[in-house]
């Protein structure tokens, strides 16, 4: 009986003062593992200009997910990594770099195709948006955030807001962009890729060729130096994405990965008023350096559309027909 009460006694003292003691202790571990977790992000862009959207877009990012973890710490750079070096845990990088991996995403950026900017947003929040997401999934990547830049307009020495006035005319691009090629060809226009290396050089590449970009993106170029008029047709959609290496997302702790997940939606509002404030800030200030503006009316419109190939052949060559259509589908509803 004696020894009976012995070990019921110290059955006690362990479930009063030691086990709760090791428990707190494997807490306070594994709290700190995680709460010391150094993840990080790369930018993958040419500009250094510290108010470029992506960059002001990134550092909230990184403000919104301090709010959840102070202790969680994002070291960034700048630069363009190819999207096969995964060195990153996160990667920032316009739409198009990422549609080069993942095909489908190219839907987004057909050529007067949407109503506008409030559509894109519409389709991102649903079924397409999803579709796009598991489709970057099964090519290794997993998307956090669809970020705006803005949409497109029509930036050179004729009023382009007349489909006519573009015949003949030589419009310039910075990277390699297919769908855009395909557009102005059928528009009986020529385009041109060039890689400045300076502002000053794509300001003497302009003053014969003329541009499709942002708002934000002509003022950043300050095109007002060399180009007379700036047509609103606001054709084509110009965003950036966040995104992660699934390799690299799978080895991050779970609740890390709902906390970042979290974060990228908390800032989506933020972000989309953030790109819209630049939009019309850019604007103002092309109009008040002597830009003519045009607006473009619906039969306008109409006509460009008339002038393009079927919106099937303006998607990438190696989306089968079935994914096309199922594109064209989901991307028409709410139009």
């Amino acid at each position: 009986m004696f020894v009976n009460r012995f070990f019921q006694c110290l059955i006690n003292l362990l479930d009063q003062c030691v086990w709760p003691s090791i428990f707190l202790l494997f807490s306070m571990l594994t709290v700190n593992a995680y709460a010391n977790q150094t993840l990080t992000l790369n930018l993958s862009t040419a500009s250094t200009d510290n108010t470029d959207i992506a960059q002001i877009s990134v550092q909230q990012f990184i403000q919104t997910t301090n709010q959840h973890n102070p202790a969680i710490e994002i070291k960034t750079s700048v630069n363009q990594h190819t999207l096969e070096n995964h060195s990153s845990d996160l990667m920032v990088m316009p739409l198009y770099k990422l549609a080069q991996k993942v095909p489908a995403i190219e839907v987004l950026e057909l050529p007067f195709f949407y109503s506008g900017i409030k559509q894109i947003h519409n389709q991102l929040g649903g079924k397409q948006g999803e579709y796009l997401k598991q489709q970057a999934l099964e090519k290794g990547w997993v998307i956090l955030g669809w970020w705006d830049e803005g949409m497109q307009v029509f930036s050179g020495n004729r009023r382009y807001n007349q489909r006519v006035n573009l015949s003949g005319m030589e419009f310039i691009l910075l990277h390699d962009d297919p769908m855009a090629k395909q557009q102005f060809k059928s528009f009986n226009a020529w385009s041109r890729q060039v890689t400045p290396q300076s502002s000053k050089q794509l300001l003497k590449e302009c003053a014969v060729g003329s541009r499709s970009a942002s708002l934000q993106r002509i003022w950043s170029e300050r095109l007002d130096r060399v180009h007379l008029s700036l047509s609103l047709t606001q054709h084509r959609y110009e965003g950036w994405v966040l995104a992660a290496p699934l390799s690299r997302w799978k080895k991050l702790p779970t609740k890390l990965r709902q906390q970042l997940q979290q974060s990228a939606l908390n800032m989506r509002d933020w972000q989309r008023l953030q790109a819209n404030s630049r939009e019309q800030e850019s604007l103002e200030k092309l109009k008040q350096h002597n830009m003519k503006i045009f607006e473009l009316s619906a039969e306008q419109h109409q006509e460009f559309v008339q002038r393009l190939p079927a919106w099937e052949d303006l998607l990438p060559g190696s989306l089968s027909a079935e994914e096309k259509q199922l594109l064209l589908t989901n991307g028409a509803a709410g139009i």
